[in-house]
């Protein structure tokens, strides 16, 4: 029993390792949002399923029934950065425990942290960032992806894209900007020359936690669970990049104590060895 705890406990905190160093990573990059982990113990998650079966058509997460619930003192949030705990949803009852996990252990998910990042101003006038909960919506080879990264370009056809050439999609349609110097309103207004040539399309979510997952690049996707409204409240600032919402220094605290604690285990694990060697010597010289 200890031997799996103790096993349980090092995979924990080496998968939140994983999740810091990808945090670290993308300390600089435009619109990132953080990752974080929590770890419940098997009986929370398994009363949120049990609670779930009681009450039909309900959206389940490991702390309760409901989809922003606080999660129960008996959590373990192992990477919380800048992320309040009561702002995650994780769907245990999808993923069920293992045999190991449900005799002995924890329940690990994830989650995204979708707080607003820091603010830099650049002066390029492609650059924009969304005052507000607003996503900008992009056309990719997949369909359409929503991001808060908002470094924008022109590519050879005119067209408004993102630095990796997706489409910026438009009110109606795509932009194409030919000639003159670029102005983007408050409003999301695009003007060249001083001719109107579009508007960007900007949404957003009631709950953008259960109704968006990560897809790579600052791009989210949608989960199915909510479709996407007008963000008429949100306001669009030309020449300034909302960076990452990573702090680096919370973050480099996270992965000591992280490492501290694997280490703890690890020797724990020695000594559960050395002492079940001893044993079974000991067993086989009687026999």
């Amino acid at each position: 029993y200890g031997l799996y705890s103790a096993f349980l406990g090092m995979r924990a905190r080496q998968h939140t390792l994983d999740t810091i160093a990808n945090n670290i990573a993308n300390a600089s990059t435009s619109g990132f949002k953080a990752d974080r982990l929590f770890h419940h113990s098997v009986e929370a998650a398994e009363q949120a399923a049990l609670q779930s079966k009681n009450t039909p058509g309900q959206p389940v997460s490991q702390a309760s029934a409901q989809p922003d619930a606080t999660p129960p003192n008996n959590a373990r949030n192992a990477s919380a950065g800048s992320a309040s705990a009561s702002s995650v949803t994780v769907t245990a009852a999808a993923n069920p425990a293992s045999a190991i996990e449900r005799a002995f252990g924890v329940v690990s998910g994830g989650v995204t942290d979708y707080s607003t990042g820091s603010f830099q101003e650049t002066g390029r006038p492609m650059d924009v960032s969304l005052s507000g909960e607003g996503f900008l919506v992009v056309q990719t080879s997949r369909g359409e992806r929503y991001t808060r990264a908002g470094s924008l370009t022109i590519d050879a056809s005119g067209q408004l894209v993102t630095q990796r050439g997706e489409l910026v999609v438009g009110e109606g349609g795509p932009i194409t900007v030919r000639n003159g110097a670029v102005v983007i309103g408050e409003d999301g207004s695009v003007s060249a020359g001083g001719q109107n040539v579009g508007r960007l399309k900007v949404v957003r979510f009631t709950d953008a936690r259960a109704a968006l997952t990560k897809e790579g690049d600052s791009l989210f996707t949608l989960t199915g669970r909510e479709k996407p409204q007008s963000a008429n409240g949100t306001r669009v600032v030309q020449g300034v990049l909302e960076m990452s919402n990573v702090n680096v220094v919370s973050e480099m605290a996270l992965m000591m104590e992280n490492s501290r604690e694997f280490d703890s285990l690890q020797r724990s694990v020695a000594l559960m060895m050395n002492d079940l060697g001893r044993k079974v010597a000991g067993e086989i010289g009687r026999i």
